[in-house]
């Protein structure tokens, strides 16, 4: 939390009737931030009914930015004078100029606003400056708040209007990216279920779209001032403090699909690389359904058996033998870490699950080409949920189309690719899924898959919530 006066943002204090407070950073962002702030000045309930602007506040933090944001949120206040925005700008040397140091002065500003009055589990909300929160977003992410979540990942959309400035091929491994993704997260439901993040669910979990409560975020030591994948550090941190984390599919985030991003790592940087590799980025190798399946189903074990540790104070040696013969991890460091961790995320990170995982696995069982695998998987989910729906076409939503272009069929003899300074498969956590071989940030954003994957929809308007 900040410790000196030099560290507050906004020395304003905050309003009586403060509900919720949001953080937005901003960097050369004149052409988007007016229609991000809009998004967030004319906030409405589920029932329609607009949101009072004294029941929550925007710090904006505009940084070492080289065009007119400044000039253009000031503008924007002025037309929206009771809507409770304050602008924030900041010169911050070279080692400090980054989203991850930025957002994490504001998510402590956030913080410490909220503590201030005493509102210990209302939400901090993070947004960006170049997307549009849907019109419910405030409450739809307090609904999810206080229906048992600790924190949200909203889902994070391309509209249409935008996806259609894409090149065929990069639209078409946006979606099975995306499609793949979500379908991992089906798989992760079946075999290892979370009671407070049930299917369906999406994968995302991003600052465009972010809720966590003040106790939460002290609990987890606060944002990781990452250079890079912020905000893949803050999951990270929350897994470790076994959060209870919703991928809400109620909550929504429209971005921007440009290619000229302000982040290295982002989006923008994956649709720039999709673009560029055209189709061969279909034979990228992902792990396959067979491995999803040992790794879920071990991972269940695991916590079984570190859950009846915790209750009974007692622990199976020859369940112990059982889970160290089939990850591969040796069984004295298993049996040690399993009585000594305090956290089930933690025990996790100290016996390296992942790593040990898909270190039994060659990759050449592990991995195959993203469209072989997508196509096994989906014919699965279709026979688990008894739907017929016609090839490559889904509506995940009631509204967004989601029809895939067809694509040249994979070829096996492929490399897994390294994106320079990303992290291989080995280091990924298993909501992040080998694809390329690195994790990516957004993924693919304008597909969806649920039960209800029928109905298709050719609106190019920014969809709205049902």
């Amino acid at each position: 939390m900040p410790k000196s006066s030099g560290d507050v943002l906004v020395s304003e204090p905050p309003g009586e009737r403060l509900e919720v407070c949001v953080s937005v950073p901003a960097k050369d962002e004149e052409e988007l931030l007016p229609s991000a702030l809009r998004a967030l000045a004319e906030q409405k309930t589920d029932s329609g009914e607009p949101i009072a602007h004294e029941r929550y506040e925007v710090i904006l933090l505009i940084n070492n930015t080289r065009d007119r944001s400044r000039q253009v949120a000031e503008q924007f206040k002025r037309l929206y004078p009771t809507f409770q925005l304050h602008i924030v700008e900041r010169n911050f040397k070279k080692s400090h100029s980054h989203n991850g140091y930025v957002r994490r002065l504001l998510m402590d500003e956030a913080c410490r606003r909220l503590e201030s009055r005493d509102l210990h589990d209302s939400p901090i909300l993070s947004t960006d400056s170049d997307s549009q929160v849907a019109p419910n977003w405030i409450s739809r992410n307090r609904e999810e708040l206080t229906s048992g979540a600790e924190a949200v990942g909203g889902r994070i959309v391309i509209p249409a209007c935008e996806e259609c400035l894409l090149d065929p091929a990069t639209r078409a491994i946006q979606r099975y990216d995306h499609l793949y993704r979500r379908l991992v997260a089906w798989v992760e439901d079946s075999l290892d279920p979370q009671a407070h993040d049930p299917w369906p669910r999406h994968h995302q979990h991003f600052g465009a779209s972010f809720a966590v409560t003040p106790r939460v975020y002290k609990r987890i030591g606060r944002m990781p001032p990452r250079r890079y994948l912020e905000d893949i550090a803050l999951y990270q941190a929350l897994m470790r403090h076994d959060v209870r984390l919703r991928h809400s599919n109620k909550v929504r985030v429209f971005t921007s699909a440009r290619l000229a991003g302000r982040a290295r790592f982002g989006l923008s940087s994956e649709l720039t690389y999709w673009q560029s590799r055209g189709k061969k980025v279909m034979r990228v190798p992902v792990e396959r359904r067979e491995f999803l399946e040992y790794l879920f189903i071990a991972r269940r074990r695991l916590r079984l058996l570190w859950l009846d540790y915790r209750d009974t104070a007692a622990i199976s040696e020859r369940r112990v033998r059982d889970i160290a013969r089939i990850t591969g991890i040796h069984f004295a460091h298993l049996m040690a870490e399993l009585q000594s961790a305090p956290r089930f995320g933690v025990l996790l990170e100290r016996i390296a699950f992942y790593e040990a995982c898909r270190k039994m696995w060659p990759d050449q069982l592990r991995l195959a080409p993203m469209k072989n695998v997508v196509d096994e998987l989906l014919a699965a989910f279709r026979r688990s949920t008894r739907l017929a729906a016609p090839k490559h076409q889904f509506d995940t939503d009631r509204y967004e189309l989601v029809s895939s272009i067809p694509i040249l069929a994979a070829s096996a003899a492929v490399r897994v690719h390294h994106l320079p300074g990303a992290g291989s498969p080995a280091q990924l956590l298993t909501s992040e899924p080998a694809t390329n071989g690195r994790p990516t940030q957004y993924a693919s954003s304008s597909s969806r898959l649920t039960l209800q994957d029928l109905r298709v929809t050719s609106n190019n308007q920014l969809p709205t919530e049902p």
